[in-house]
């Protein structure tokens, strides 16, 4: 099957609010001239309505930067009402000027360097290609194969092939919520996760990286010794 380029549909009207993968989970951007109203709006198709499936399944942690707005108490009430009541999310920051908006922009290695969000599930079968670094915000199915120049963050089940770093970059990164994939990749590195009984040993939240004997698996959390410029610490 010919490996096909992912790319995110453009409109011409700015959406209300942006969202971003960041190394700790996403990044909610709220436009600061738009009006209370449409940012309500949006984010109750986003999180209750049509789009809702798209961000259900593990638990994930979520910064929410409304930046120079200037919202009243029942304002930022009402948003974070909306955030708060979708079970699977963890409300790490709100507010701000937030960390996590700072990191997000401070920790590209390149300056303009590509990053995509994928939604849905990469089926078996499927074959994606990114240009850059790339959240995906669903599955990676046995069969299915997602690849990317830069690192891949899997906000799902990874049971799939990844491989990162596809154009040579030893730094790129594997990371899953749910962690036990078929098969790993980074730059010209090949390996498969660590089985437990002669079965995939499925873990959650880890990642994936070269050292200098190969390549290694380790939590999550961990990833600032890999990557020292990578860490902050959000607002508990």
């Amino acid at each position: 099957m010919t490996v096909r380029t992912a790319d995110q549909s453009q409109t011409d009207m700015r959406p209300p609010v942006s969202i971003k993968g960041t190394k700790g989970g996403l990044l909610f951007l709220l436009d600061e001239k738009a009006p209370h109203k449409d940012i309500v709006e949006h984010l109750q198709r986003l999180l209750c309505g049509d789009l809702a499936s798209l961000f259900n399944g593990p638990e994930v942690a979520v910064y929410v930067d409304y930046g120079a707005r200037d919202c009243s108490r029942e304002e930022i009430r009402e948003i974070l009402h909306l955030f708060l009541e979708k079970d699977n999310f963890r409300v790490r920051e709100f507010g701000q000027d937030t960390t996590a908006r700072k990191m997000m922009f401070h920790n590209h290695r390149e300056p303009g360097r590509p990053h995509s969000i994928y939604r849905g599930t990469v089926r078996a079968g499927q074959q994606l290609l990114f240009d850059g670094d790339v959240v995906v915000i669903g599955d990676v199915n046995p069969g299915g194969e997602i690849a990317a120049t830069g690192d891949i963050y899997v906000l799902g089940r990874l049971r799939g092939l990844a491989h990162a770093g596809c154009q040579g970059d030893e730094q790129a990164i594997i990371a899953a919520a749910e962690f036990a994939p078929m098969q790993l990749r980074i730059a010209n590195w090949v390996s498969r996760a660590p089985e437990t009984d002669g079965r995939p040993l499925r873990t959650t939240m880890e990642f994936a990286y070269l050292r200098e004997d190969g390549m290694a698996v380790d939590k999550l959390m961990y990833v600032q010794s890999v990557r020292p410029e990578w860490a902050f610490h959000p607002a508990e």
